[in-house]
């Protein structure tokens, strides 16, 4: 999974946008991708059984302060998870986890970029997204 965060001591001072989408909220730019989780590396043979893949979304946005992780659901699951990884987090100020309700379309392979506006605006606390936001 490649990291495409740039760190130092005074924290982000990077981001590269090669293969990231992007989609505008409020004004504001976000980068987003969407990653597999790797499966660990084991014998094939034996009794080791690995989990399956998770895929999840990996949003940031311009200003480096909202950066989340959005593990689309399972079917089944009655919630969807997201870490928060930056320090802006408006919707829940301070938690580094959260849960967050299930919508039509969250278990789709390849979430669409209305999918991810109305998430990041669901993050925010902000209403649905307008159509002069795309």
């Amino acid at each position: 999974m490649e990291n495409y965060i740039s760190w130092n001591r005074w924290g982000v001072v990077a981001i590269s946008t090669k293969g990231k989408r992007k989609v505008h909220v409020k004004g504001r730019q976000y980068l987003w991708t969407v990653e597999d989780s790797a499966a660990p590396d084991v014998p094939e043979e034996g009794f080791v059984q690995h989990p399956p893949a998770r895929r999840s979304v990996h949003i940031i946005s311009s200003n480096k302060r909202f950066i989340v992780r959005y593990y689309l659901p399972q079917p089944g699951e009655p919630h969807a998870r997201m870490d928060v990884e930056g320090p802006e987090f408006p919707r829940e100020p301070g938690a580094r986890r959260v849960l967050v309700p299930r919508w039509r379309h969250d278990t789709k392979p390849y979430p669409t970029a209305d999918f991810i506006r109305r998430l990041i605006c669901w993050s925010l606390g902000l209403a649905e997204p307008a159509d002069d936001d795309h």
